[in-house]
């Protein structure tokens, strides 16, 4: 059986332009912004888990990675975390 080229970039073929899509746009501004704002902190946002994420640049025992829903959440989370550092 012989394969057909159906593709739509065979060689040769027309190609299409895609436009590229950016995802949650203020959600990961919100987290760049958190981030430039908090010294001992390394902060990001997860667009295929929808989490902003944040890992403390101190020593601590053990890895300690803070996650939320809304950048409210994660500062409450961090708090609560550099608390808990003796």
């Amino acid at each position: 059986m012989r394969h057909v080229r159906t593709a739509r970039h065979a060689h040769g073929g027309k190609t299409v332009d895609v436009r590229r899509r950016t995802f949650d746009r203020d959600r990961k501004a919100a987290a760049v912004a958190l981030d430039q704002g908090e010294a001992s902190w390394v902060i990001w946002y997860g667009v295929a888990s929808r989490f902003f994420y944040a890992v403390p640049t101190w020593n601590c025992p053990g890895p300690l990675i803070v996650r939320g829903r809304s950048i409210i959440d994660l500062v409450e989370q961090m708090r609560d975390a550099e608390g808990q550092v003796p």
